[in-house]
């Protein structure tokens, strides 16, 4: 699996603009939330959470959130960019 950790990601900022291959996986630091990490790679939040909708929701009820899922991703979560 191709992960993307917080020491890597100013390499790649920017996403497809600097020429660096997308990784599959990204690892979440605080801080960041869906749009962000999107406008990183050239996606839209909205893909993002669809590809990671099973664990964002299960991490989220986890915390004791009863709704709006997308709206809490927690450091250490490994989503899915591709």
């Amino acid at each position: 699996m191709n992960e993307l950790n917080e020491n890597e990601l100013a390499v790649v900022a920017g996403g497809a603009s600097t020429g660096k291959k997308i990784p599959s996986t990204y690892v979440v630091v605080a801080g960041d939330n869906l749009s962000t990490i999107a406008s990183r790679f050239g996606t839209t939040w909205k893909k993002l959470y669809d590809l990671n909708k099973a664990v964002i929701d299960k991490t989220a009820k986890s915390h004791g959130v009863k709704d709006h899922f997308e709206n809490y991703i927690y450091p250490g979560e490994v989503l899915k960019l591709k």
